[in-house]
């Protein structure tokens, strides 16, 4: 009978941080269509005339799915971090919080602040806002406080994408909670997620979290009953098979332009298949190799170090060069050159990554290290 090979526990899974960094940069090609705003409302584009066309179609026609997989990977995460600490006490309810307003909050308040002020001057040069409507009094309260998208049908507004950090903090508590009522199970996990799909009926956001964060947490367990199995490496590889043709499954379906999938983010098929399956797959593949190979590279960690600021950075930029554009009466087709989309990304990568060292990072030592004093 052989015997699965035992490691020091790893402290850090670099491919997901990886995948995470992916899936943000996704994201903003999926909102590259924000700059045929430019010319007035935002009704119509032409997503052939986006860069690269070719090449990207999957992440202009599909890119808003990368959030579902951050959700995937965050519900990985964070049972992982966290499920056993906060189940037996050991994690409170205030430690917990603090770890994550430390990490989310400063860069938040920042963004949305420049958001506010940009938005309020392209009003009074365009007689309209950029994109997002609705930035009013009210909804910047409920931006301060992250409970912008903590209700069925909330407009997105300032700082749009932020919405999904919205619900993040909104699974953070449904998380905490239900560790704190004894969550340790898989299947617990899968009924949580299944869960998910009633409250679409409700709310689209709060559903596509729910489902994809517990279906994490069920990758998760996954994982933790796989990754010492004496055939693990066999397992990663089969699985691994089959994460590879979903992919190609997924990609061939988008290029040849298959009717099903036209509807964007309400279509509940596509949600099923992949918040609920391919993601949470993809996830638990990555981990096990990781696991089992104990190979990975700093770069990866990178990725992931700088997902969260290239995710809140990106529209703050669109908006600045908005304003830019009619200074200077740039057409939305000036940002439809490969160049320009190559140095924006370039310009974005290297503003998040000083964010991340200059500001988040420090700011985090600083909030955390002054609570361990007090």
């Amino acid at each position: 009978m052989s015997i699965a090979p035992t490691h020091p526990p790893l402290k850090r899974l670099t491919s997901l941080d990886a995948l995470r960094g992916v899936a943000a940069l996704s994201v903003v090609l999926w909102h590259w269509k924000h700059f045929f705003a430019i010319d007035g409302p935002w009704t119509s584009w032409s997503n052939e005339a986006q860069p690269f066309f070719a090449v990207l179609k999957p992440f202009y026609l599909k890119g808003w799915a990368a959030v579902d997989l951050f959700f995937v990977l965050s519900g990985f995460v964070f049972f992982w971090l966290y499920r056993d600490s906060i189940r037996t006490r050991k994690a409170g309810a205030a430690r917990f919080a603090l770890l994550r307003f430390s990490r989310l909050y400063p860069l938040h308040l920042v963004t949305l602040l420049a958001a506010a002020f940009l938005q309020f001057v392209y009003r009074n040069n365009h007689a309209q806002t950029f994109v997002y409507q609705g930035n009013d009094g009210p909804h910047f309260v409920a931006h301060l406080f992250f409970v912008q998208d903590w209700w069925p049908d909330a407009p997105q507004c300032f700082n749009g994408p932020t919405w999904s950090v919205s619900i993040e903090v909104l699974l953070y508590v449904l998380f905490f909670v239900a560790c704190r009522a004894g969550l340790r199970r898989g299947w617990q996990c899968l009924l949580i997620a299944l869960f998910g799909i009633v409250v679409r009926m409700f709310d689209e956001h709060m559903a596509r979290g729910i489902l994809s964060f517990f279906m994490g947490g069920f990758a998760f367990s996954l994982w933790d009953s796989l990754r010492n199995h004496p055939r693990a490496a066999t397992i990663a590889r089969g699985l691994g098979v089959a994460a590879i043709g979903g992919w190609a499954a997924l990609w061939t379906t988008i290029y040849r332009g298959d009717t099903w999938l036209n509807s964007s983010e309400g279509n509940n098929l596509f949600l099923l298949l992949f918040d609920g399956v391919l993601a949470p797959l993809t996830v638990l593949v990555l981990a096990l190799r990781e696991h089992v190979h104990r190979r990975s590279s700093a770069w990866m960690g990178h990725l992931g170090d700088i997902s969260y600021s290239t995710y809140l950075l990106h529209f703050p930029m669109q908006l600045a060069l908005a304003l830019v554009a009619g200074r200077f009466a740039l057409r939305p087709e000036f940002f439809m050159q490969r160049w320009v989309m190559i140095v924006f990304y370039l310009v974005l990568i290297g503003l998040g990554t000083a964010s991340y060292h200059l500001f988040e990072k420090r700011i985090q030592h600083w909030i955390r290290g002054r609570s361990s004093r007090t």
